[in-house]
């Protein structure tokens, strides 16, 4: 979901009219007349002028002329690009990135990224033991050393701007994502009556908050989706909201609804029954194939090659569906934007301080989400190093006193967020609607982010990652934990292959052979993981960097009909 504030289309003309200043360059710099682009140019440069115009006449009413400028926007680089492939400086592909080249791509920023943890660790160990003098000198060999790894991140990023299969991901992502939208409304609205069909009901009142529960219906639309059985939801008396999921977001079906869901069997005792009712995933008795996270066969060599991390991918299409907002919502989020004045590019963090931190979650420093801030606008100065960027920070946590720490100690950045909304979010008055709202602005605005800082032991903080992923082409790269590896409740074992074989160094360390499996139960950040080796009985610490992740294909409802 895209809301843009009034204030911003300033900023959104400037852009406009430099894309144009580069098209037309690029245009006359071209040998080969081509009349028919020539027109093209010429009629949106006369769309750009009319359309400025407007603003200055209509600032008070820019809604819909915003979305104009969006489609021309798309329609400038496109002409772009053409007029470029046109003067042979890019060629832009006629067929796609083979799989392997793209998962060679994410694998070298994968293996970039643990260098980086590794020799940071090292190094700051060494320094731990050396003489203050001493110390003064090994900091510069540690920023030297920081320094050249964002040049090399920087440099990775840049790869796709660069290797002529942009367009085809933009084209693909589009593709993909239509597609799934199509399946999930043919799956919510089945062409016969809902009651000749074997539906499927799930229950939003777990005992938990609006993460947990989000996540726990999205494991029951997961199912849906796999057994090609629409959902329906129950969500009276939903704490959040006593009126129910449909006052806050559209109906998951305008043909199935709760009148339709009777003799209703629970799914691990009567897996064929008409209608069955999915269990929260704490009390499945097994797992199928197809649940968690696995990715649907029928598209999973799209989606690879697509996507750095797959499943996310997918989620996040369940979630664009299932989370459609009401009008009230979207009124709320665009002025919360207007409100925000906010910018981009932005990097949110999501601070947890309340009830889970002890439990789930250990304490965490603002410095520790800073330091992760710091290096993503270093890398992206020297992704673009003729663009003066501000330093922006979208915060979302549950203490106010956060905004004040981050500004006296950073003051060189911009801060956004809102503290009555950390306030809301205590554990005294976390439940209601008012609250939720709070919740619902803070997940919007962190999926609009360029890149997160949070911990994925929180359920808010993987949200707005999968919902990131909606917009972005392929945004796994752009999050970083500061604890936990993603996962997602009920899951399979998450799995890894070794594709270097490793002999222990360390006794927390184990050993093991190319090809093995490994369990991970989590990544260290220091060059290292802890996970098993199930199948020789051993586990410990293993070099993050020698595995690599085996995405889980199982065979799903295959919506021939779509």
């Amino acid at each position: 979901m895209f809301f843009f504030g009034n204030k911003f289309y300033v900023i959104f003309i400037s852009i406009w009219i430099i894309a144009l200043y580069f098209i037309v360059t690029t245009f006359h710099s071209i040998s080969n007349n081509d009349k028919s682009s020539e027109k093209r140019i010429e009629f949106l440069q006369n769309e750009l002028n009319l359309l400025r115009q407007n603003y200055r006449e209509t600032r008070s009413n820019t809604s819909s002329t915003h979305y104009q400028w969006e489609e021309l926007k798309h329609e400038l680089t496109r002409v772009k690009r053409q007029l470029i492939d046109k003067s042979g400086a890019k060629t832009i592909p006629k067929q796609a990135p083979s799989l392997e080249y793209e998962q060679l791509r994410r694998k070298i920023e994968t293996q970039a990224r643990e260098l980086s943890y590794f020799t940071n660790n090292e190094l700051q160990k060494i320094s731990e033991k050396l003489s203050e003098n001493d110390k003064f000198k090994w900091k510069q060999v540690i920023e030297r050393f920081n320094d050249q790894s964002r040049v090399l991140l920087a440099s990775i990023r840049n790869l796709t701007n660069v290797d002529g299969y942009q367009s085809w991901r933009e084209y693909e992502h589009k593709a993909l994502s239509k597609l799934m939208q199509t399946r999930l409304n043919s799956l919510q609205n089945p062409s016969k009556p809902c009651t000749d069909v074997k539906r499927l009901i799930c229950k939003i009142n777990k005992d938990c908050g609006y993460g947990c529960q989000i996540h726990h219906v999205m494991h029951c639309f997961h199912i849906a989706y796999a057994l090609g059985r629409p959902m329906i939801l129950f969500s009276e008396g939903w704490q959040y909201n006593r009126g129910g999921f449909d006052q806050i977001f559209q109906s998951p079906s305008h043909t199935c609804n709760t009148s339709m869901a009777y003799n209703v069997s629970i799914w691990d005792q009567n897996e064929i029954a008409d209608v069955i009712e999915i269990p929260s995933s704490d009390f499945l008795k097994s797992l199928k194939d197809f649940m968690p996270m696995a990715i649907p066969e029928d598209v999973s060599e799209r989606l690879i090659r697509l996507h750095g991390n797959p499943f996310v991918w997918f989620t996040g299409q369940l979630m664009k569906y299932l989370l459609r907002p009401q009008a009230w919502l979207t009124q709320f989020l665009e002025e919360k934007y207007n409100t925000l004045k906010f910018e981009t590019p932005i990097v949110g963090i999501h601070v947890r301080r309340t009830d889970k931190v002890g439990t789930e979650a250990a304490f965490h420093d603002i410095s520790e989400y800073m330091k992760y801030v710091e290096d993503y606008y270093i890398i992206y100065k020297y992704q673009n190093p003729n663009i003066n960027v501000s330093k922006r920070v979208y915060i979302a946590t549950d203490e106010p006193l956060v905004f004040d720490d981050a500004r006296t100690k950073y003051p060189d950045y911009i801060f956004y967020g809102d503290k009555s909304v950390a306030k809301s979010a205590h554990v005294n008055s976390r439940y209601g609607t008012e609250s939720l709202k709070g919740v619902l602005s803070d997940v919007h605005f962190l999926s609009l982010c360029d890149y997160l800082v949070c911990t994925f032991s929180s359920q808010i903080c993987r949200i707005a990652y999968e919902i990131m992923q909606q917009r972005t082409i392929d945004g796994a790269w752009r999050v970083q934990s500061l604890d936990d590896v993603y996962y997602f409740g009920g899951q399979h074992d998450h799995q890894q292959r070794a594709f270097i074989s490793h002999k222990a160094v360390k006794s927390k360390e184990f050993s093991f052979e190319r090809g093995a499996i490994i369990s991970t139960e989590g990544n260290h950040w220091n060059g290292f993981s802890k996970g098993s080796d199930k199948a020789n009985n051993q586990s410990g610490l293993y070099p993050s960097y020698k595995t690599e992740e085996i995405v889980r294909i199982a065979q799903m409802y295959h919506y021939s009909e779509v």
